[in-house]
C-alpha cells in the first residue's frame, strides 16, 4: 500500500520552510517590510530614505518572502493527490487559493517591495526634490497594504480547505486541525482589521494562533507523516 509518505515529508518541510522564509524576510527586510504585519505603518518618517537607506535589506527581505510564496504553492502540489481521493471540489480549493492565488499574491507583493526600492534610488538621483516620485511611492507603499490583507484572505480560504480535509480524512490527529480552524477565525478577523484599517497592533497577537500550528503540523508530517489507517482507507473509498 502507498503510505504517501514521501508526500508527508515535502509538505512538511515545505511547510516549515514557508515559515522560515516568512520570519527572515520581515526580520531581515525591516520596518519596511513588516510594518503592516505588526499594524504600525511608516507614518510621518522619510520612507524614501529608509528605502535608500535599507535597500539591501529591503531586496533581501522581498526575496524570501518571494521564496516564502515558492514554498507554499509547491506544498499544495504535494497534498493534493490524498486529499482529492477524499473531495475532488476541496483538493482544488486548496491548490487554487493555497497554491495558485496565494502565489500570485506573494508575486506582486515582491514585485511592489522592489519597486519601491528602484523609486527611492531615483527619488535620491534627482535630487530628492521630485513631489511625483514622493506620491507614487506613497500610494505605492499604501497599496502594499492593502495587498496584504487581500493575500491573507486568500490564503485563508485554502486553509479552510485544507483544514477540512484533514479533519475528513484524519490523515493528522484531529486536534491539529481543530486548531487550525481556530487560528483561521482569529487570522481572518485580524485580516479584516488591517483591511478596514482598523489594526492598533492586535492582529498581529491574533495570528500568533496560527503561526505555532503550522510549525507543529509541519513538523508531525516530516516525522509522523500521514496515519496509515486514514490512508487505507481512503485508498478503498477511491478504488
Amino acid at each position: 500500500m502507498n503510505t504517501y509518505r514521501k508526500n508527508a515529508v515535502m509538505a512538511g518541510v515545505l511547510y516549515f520552510l514557508g515559515t522560515v522564509f516568512g520570519v527572515l524576510g520581515g526580520v531581515i527586510g525591516g520596518e519596511v517590510l513588516s510594518s503592516f504585519s505588526f499594524g504600525k505603518p511608516l507614518v510621518g518618517v522619510d520612507l524614501f530614505g529608509i528605502l535608500n537607506k535599507k535597500k539591501y535589506r529591503i531586496t533581501g527581505g522581498s526575496f524570501l518572502y518571494l521564496m516564502m510564496g515558492v514554498s507554499l504553492m509547491a506544498m499544495t502540489v504535494f497534498l493534493y493527490p490524498i486529499f482529492r481521493k477524499d473531495s475532488e471540489e476541496l483538493a482544488m480549493g486548496m491548490v487554487l487559493f493555497r497554491g495558485a492565488l496565494e502565489g500570485t499574491y506573494y508575486f506582486l507583493s515582491t514585485l511592489g517591495f522592489l519597486v519601491l526600492v528602484l523609486l527611492g534610488n531615483e527619488y535620491i538621483t534627482t535630487g530628492a526634490d521630485s513631489a511625483a516620485l514622493q506620491s507614487m511611492g506613497n500610494v505605492l507603499y499604501w497599496f502594499q497594504g492593502r495587498l496584504a490583507p487581500t493575500g491573507t484572505i486568500l490564503f485563508l480560504i485554502g486553509a479552510v480547505c485544507l483544514y477540512i480535509s484533514f479533519y475528513r480524512t484524519r490523515l493528522i490527529p484531529r486536534w491539529l486541525s481543530v486548531w487550525g480552524f481556530i487560528g483561521v477565525v482569529l487570522y481572518m478577523a485580524s485580516a479584516l482589521l488591517k483591511f478596514f484599517n482598523l489594526d492598533s497592533g492586535i492582529g498581529f497577537y491574533l495570528e500568533m494562533v496560527l503561526a505555532p500550528q503550522e510549525i507543529v503540523m509541519a513538523v508531525w508530517l516530516i516525522v509522523k507523516g500521514f496515519n496509515r489507517s486514514a490512508i487505507a482507507a481512503l485508498s478503498v473509498n477511491s478504488d
